[in-house]
């Protein structure tokens, strides 16, 4: 009798120290700062920080996965996470995710050598140029339609650290512009110039590339509760808005 007694509690106790226990959530993402990124082996940045916040709203414990982003997209939509970001939405896109509410915003612009003299008003402006940009990421619709059309010579960028990479082939006349969410690389053109002094003779050229665009977070179409937690993770953003604001 003592014996069923113990083992009882037993099952008791981890019952309920099962159930305290937050769900946990499967987030991949990739070194995108000032949004995301490591330091210290810790996860910062501006969307990372909104991103748990919500996250701890909804009374779940996100697991953070970081991975170059061609494996993070490829893992979210697979299911192998559950959630990802920061992404631009895309009609592509929307076939593998549950897209949430805007957690930030992104401004494409030109980075280019100052002694280039580089100035555009349309895209056609920018014609017998070599253009860098980053194999991964989800440029403007216009800007897109305008690479295949415009005589230029394009070349794609798919090492771990592209947007890096992107303006170091500028500073080396390896490219003559490279297009960059312009936070982007205004934070790597301050971190890595001690490293890369090359890079210091690189400037954001005037203009901004198609419209401002939001960043988000998505979660799998995979996920069985995907829309539900979509649902969930833009009333606790909301909130957290709301109180920030206040």
């Amino acid at each position: 009798m003592l014996l069923r007694l113990t083992s009882g509690l037993l099952f008791l106790v981890i019952s309920c120290s099962t159930l305290a226990a937050p769900p946990i959530l499967r987030v991949t993402t990739s070194e995108y700062p000032p949004f995301e990124y490591l330091e210290d082996g810790a996860l910062i940045g501006d969307d990372a920080t909104t991103v748990r916040a919500v996250l701890d709203r909804m009374g779940m414990e996100p697991v953070f996965i970081i991975v170059p982003w061609r494996r993070a997209e490829a893992w979210a939509r697979n299911g192998y996470s559950d959630m990802i970001f920061s992404l631009t939405h895309s009609a592509e896109r929307e076939h593998y995710y549950h897209f949430t509410a805007p957690i930030n915003t992104a401004r494409d612009v030109f980075f280019a050598r100052e002694d280039s003299n580089i100035r555009w008003q349309t895209l056609d402006d920018l014609e017998g140029l070599r253009v860098g940009l980053s194999s991964s990421y989800s440029y403007a619709p216009e800007f897109m339609n305008w690479l295949e059309a415009a005589d230029i010579e394009v070349i794609k960028i798919s090492q771990q650290k592209p947007d890096l990479t992107g303006l170091r082939m500028v500073a080396y006349n390896r490219i003559d512009v490279f297009i960059c969410e312009q936070s982007v690389c205004q934070f790597l053109l301050e971190k890595h110039q001690p490293d890369y002094p090359e890079i210091e003779s690189i400037e954001a050229v005037p203009g901004m590339i198609g419209n401002e665009r939001a960043f988000r977070a998505a979660f799998s179409r995979k996920h069985p509760d995907g829309e539900q937690l979509r649902d969930s993770f833009n009333q606790a953003l909301a909130e957290l808005k709301r109180e920030t604001n206040e």
